[in-house]
């Protein structure tokens, strides 16, 4: 089977996520291509890498607002040309799409691709992190009505797509989001924090990720206030990107009005991959108290890898997932007294829940068996396609 798989960052979790399918899919036998930007990383890999797509300005930094949107429209819009093309030159069994681009323009170019042959999308999200016009409720809703299968990472994702985007429950499959591999593995506990310059006594929280506001670091910061009188040797490590016309100051108000500083410490940019694997490692607890979230997250799985203990809140796939795997607790979102309750608890029995990190778990989020579950997903496509065409 000849698959192209559409990864449009060549960054961050989005990159990770499908380079660790694509390994996979080319172990099993696969002939894979990866159409991406040029931000890809040059490493070897087991499948053929295109760098054909512009990439996009980073979210963070100075200029006008007005000017990066035109910008990254103006990319969508030639990225969106130039992968057609490629598509429709090339000689694939199977499109599988990381992730809608811009639903905007995806509307209309999945169409044209659809009628040529089977489409795949992956939603990572379900709903986007926050409203924009480029990814408006209509426009996404009639881009997720036409690739012929779409995959989500949990049951509770494919019944809002039934629910709430009206897409046909045959075209839906579920397959969870694999364990993210550390890039380092060997990286200590005591040599992660040395490298970060952290002391080696303190017990250390991980807010890890895009800084955006359905995140809930204030409700995490209101929770330190409370985790410090039941622990006072914990330390908080804030790391991430704040997105484009948005400001830190907010939590920088927190922190200073409530006395924090000593508590913790902040990393505000992006973490380039390389890099991610030392964050993980310095941390007893990886908590993500997000308010919204309608999606699996990468920086979960990414916890996983490392046989962290977690808190997180009951939103998306991450309440479902811890719970069943109890390698940490979950509470309900925006409730800071009770997140400060859970971290407590879990750096009290931090051995307990680590010890839930078994094999059997490691093979529940295998890639092997995801790529197996993805190629069933690629045969279910090429089935409506036909009929599609036929019909």
């Amino acid at each position: 089977m000849r698959i192209l798989m559409i990864e449009h960052s060549g960054r961050g979790g989005m990159y990770a996520y499908a380079d660790s399918l694509c390994n996979a899919l080319s172990e099993a036998g696969a002939d894979v291509t990866v159409l991406t930007s040029t931000a890809w990383p040059e490493k070897q890999v087991p499948f053929k890498v295109e760098r054909k797509l512009s990439e996009f300005t980073r979210q963070q930094g100075g200029g006008s607002k007005l000017h990066w949107a035109a910008d990254r429209i103006c990319r969508s819009l030639l990225n969106s040309f130039r992968r057609n093309r490629f598509i429709l030159d090339g000689n694939f069994d199977i499109v599988h799409f990381q992730g809608a681009g811009m639903p905007l323009l995806d509307q209309f170019f999945f169409k044209q691709l659809a009628k040529k042959l089977p489409v795949v999308l992956t939603v990572h999200d379900i709903r986007s992190h926050y409203e924009r016009f480029v990814s408006r409720d209509s426009f996404l809703r009639r881009s997720l009505q036409i690739p012929h299968c779409l995959i989500t990472h949990y049951q509770s994702g494919k019944n809002q797509l039934i629910e709430h985007w009206g897409v046909e429950s045959e075209r839906i499959s579920v397959i969870p989001h694999g364990i993210m591999e550390p890039m380092h593995r060997d990286v200590t506990r005591i040599e992660a924090k040395r490298k970060l310059d952290l002391p080696e006594d303190r017990k250390v929280l991980l807010f890890f990720g895009s800084i955006r506001p359905n995140k809930g670091l204030e409700v995490l910061l209101e929770a330190l206030n409370y985790i410090r009188s039941k622990v006072p040797e914990v330390l908080l490590i804030v790391a991430g990107a704040v997105p484009r016309g948005m400001s830190f100051q907010s939590y920088s108000d927190i922190i200073r009005n409530l006395n924090l500083s000593e508590n913790v410490r902040t990393v505000i940019d992006f973490i380039p991959d390389e890099d991610v694997d030392c964050f993980m490692a310095a941390a007893d607890v990886v908590v993500l108290p997000y308010l919204k979230f309608e999606a699996q997250s990468g920086v979960l799985l990414r916890a996983y890898a490392h046989k962290k203990p977690v808190v997180v809140s009951n939103v998306g796939a991450m309440g479902e997932l811890v719970s069943s795997d109890k390698v940490g607790l979950t509470v309900e979102p925006g409730a800071a007294k009770d997140l400060a309750e859970a971290v407590a608890d879990v750096l009290k029995n931090h051995n307990e829940f680590q010890s839930y990190y078994t094999a059997e778990l490691e093979n529940k989020y295998n890639w092997k068996s995801i790529a197996e579950l993805t190629v069933h997903s690629y045969e279910k496509a090429i089935a409506i396609s036909k009929k599609c065409r036929n019909g």
